[in-house]
């Protein structure tokens, strides 16, 4: 799922949990990802990106056990949230939905290339929309992002870049329009870096147009007089 519709998440969950951190739901939504794109690069996961690349069908994730597992995402939620929990208690609990909203969201779309666990070839799982009908997977992206700005009642600014981004992913998504492909074609460390960028762009403007002032539990009431 593109970076932007994971970071709306952090919208859903912010509403959900008023009091939560919303950068820290923001982070959490895309912790899976910087890990996949962390692991991609050190050479621990592979990807294969067919030469040449004509839609995001032809990106194969073959190899993300650690960052893209079930059972490993499930590691990841207890190694952050469990701290989180001894030290700020109910603050643990949006953060591991954050966390977890990640996989989530990408079994809604994925090919069959998320792995049950670790060193567990098989089964693999997904809807398939990216290898089949990824104009359809970014119909869905883009939907599940809006639906999370609208019922955050969220900065017309935060649509306008939810909108943008999907406007701007069509020729990666897209097997007929092909413009943009040919800097991805065979490159995976490039994908990675790309990846990269969309998430750090996303969650920027995402934080700057929704983040909101906390008001003061004093700002009504009357100063206490002295003496």
């Amino acid at each position: 799922m593109q970076a932007i519709n994971h970071v709306a998440t952090a919208l859903l969950l912010k509403k959900a949990f008023p009091k939560a951190s919303f950068p820290a739901l923001i982070i959490g939504t895309e912790a899976v990802e910087i890990l996949w794109v962390g692991l991609n690069i050190a050479g621990i996961e592979h990807t294969i990106i067919d030469d040449p690349m004509r839609s995001v069908a032809d990106i194969h994730l073959i190899h993300m056990p650690y960052s893209h597992s079930i059972l490993a995402n499930l590691v990841i939620v207890l190694a952050i949230a469990l701290p989180v929990l001894f030290f700020k208690g109910r603050a643990a609990l949006p953060l591991a939905l954050a966390i977890a909203s990640h996989i989530i969201l990408d079994l809604a779309v994925h090919a069959p290339d998320i792995a049950i666990a670790p060193f567990m070839d098989a089964p693999k799982i997904g809807t398939g929309l990216y290898a089949n009908s990824p104009m359809l997977a970014l119909g869905v992206e883009s939907i599940w992002g809006i639906f999370c700005w609208w019922i955050y009642r969220g900065n017309w600014k935060s649509l306008a870049v939810i909108l943008l981004f999907g406007l701007l992913a069509i020729p990666s998504y897209s097997p007929v329009i092909n413009t943009s492909e040919t800097a991805l074609s065979g490159q995976s460390d490039v994908f990675a870096w790309a990846v990269f960028l969309q998430i750090f762009a996303a969650s920027v403007l995402i934080w700057f147009f929704e983040r909101r002032p906390t008001k003061s539990l004093f700002k009504n009431s009357e100063k206490p007089s002295k003496g």
